[in-house]
């Protein structure tokens, strides 16, 4: 089944930040998936469902990507939703970026953006990043893996 994955672009410190982190360029900052009749994303307040027109107006790419096992890949959705924020998360990714090594995250305690989106990938069977720990995955790891396996929407 196809489902669409979004990656929008700085418009906070934070954004900014993630941005300097992933290196020249402009890189996405967020990542969302499109699934269960809204964008799910994990925000300050935790992993949430928002709605479709979250990102109207925003500068945002969209890749669309078969997922083997849709079903797999919504009971992890549903199972993250209201998981906190993972914030350190979003240091192992930067740290991964910069230095190419891993450390552990928490897990399952937390996710940030790209940490759920990978999850739910890998739930659904499309194994984004193998090797990878999903907290240590930044949007813009993410977006680079997913563009080659992108289908027509």
């Amino acid at each position: 089944m196809k489902v669409n994955v979004l990656f929008s672009y700085p418009e906070t410190v934070f954004g900014r930040i993630i941005d300097a982190v992933e290196g020249p360029g402009a890189d996405p900052s967020h990542a969302a998936i499109f699934m269960l009749d809204g964008i799910l994303e994990a925000l300050d307040n935790g992993f949430v469902k928002s709605p479709l027109t979250a990102y109207d107006g925003h500068k945002t790419t969209i890749i669309t990507v078969d997922v083997p096992d849709i079903d797999d890949a919504e009971l992890e959705a549903k199972r993250l939703l209201n998981t906190p924020y993972g914030w350190i998360d979003c240091i192992n990714g930067g740290l991964r970026e910069i230095t190419g090594q891993q450390i552990p995250g928490d897990g399952e305690v937390t996710v940030n953006c790209s940490e759920a989106v990978a999850r739910i990938l890998r739930a659904g069977g499309l194994d984004v990043l193998p090797g990878v720990y999903a907290d240590g995955i930044t949007p813009a790891a993410l977006l680079d893996a997913l563009q080659p396996l992108a289908v027509a929407a």
